[in-house]
């Protein structure tokens, strides 16, 4: 196995996107005890609502972006949605450290299309953006510098092999 230079796990963690999680759980749930001109409620009848909030919950809780960059490759995996998918440097044409909009470039975080490029992200300004030769994507970072520094050294890599060939 080869070493990890950088790796880096994100969830979504900006308190507008909770307080609007739980807001909306909460007016549900007060809604199936609080409401006026109905008949009592049996277990049975709240079982199935209170467990589909609290599964998409936990559903959101578990959305986790995983970038790991070892020395011959990158990889990443957007947790329950995509599977671990690596990209060999050979395959890789570039790779940049950008500032990006994620609303206005992308139309929001998560799993999004541009129809330019795939963006993969949990919030942020800052992204690896990757391009091999039949796929365009971003990945979201929260430590910039320290992707800075391992783009560089992919950067002199490739231009080493390149004056090989």
């Amino acid at each position: 196995m080869t070493q990890v230079i950088f790796q880096e796990t994100q969830r979504f963690r900006q308190i507008w996107i909770w307080a609007l999680i739980l807001g909306i759980s909460g007016v549900s749930l007060s809604s199936l005890f609080f409401l006026e001109d109905k008949p009592p409620l049996n277990f049975g009848d709240l079982a199935f609502p209170i467990g589909m909030i609290l599964l998409l919950n936990i559903l959101f809780l578990s959305f986790t972006l995983t970038t790991r960059i070892e020395g011959d490759s990158l990889s990443y995996r957007f947790f329950p949605f995509t599977r671990w998918r690596t990209f060999r440097f050979e395959e890789i044409e570039t790779m940049e450290l950008v500032e990006y909009n994620g609303l206005w470039e992308y139309g929001g975080w998560g799993i999004k299309w541009n129809g330019d490029s795939w963006s993969y992200t949990t919030g942020g300004k800052w992204g690896i953006l990757v391009k091999t030769t039949n796929k365009k994507f971003l990945l979201g970072t929260q430590k910039p510098e320290s992707v800075r520094q391992v783009i560089d050294g992919f950067k002199t890599r490739k231009s080493a092999r390149n004056r090989e060939d």
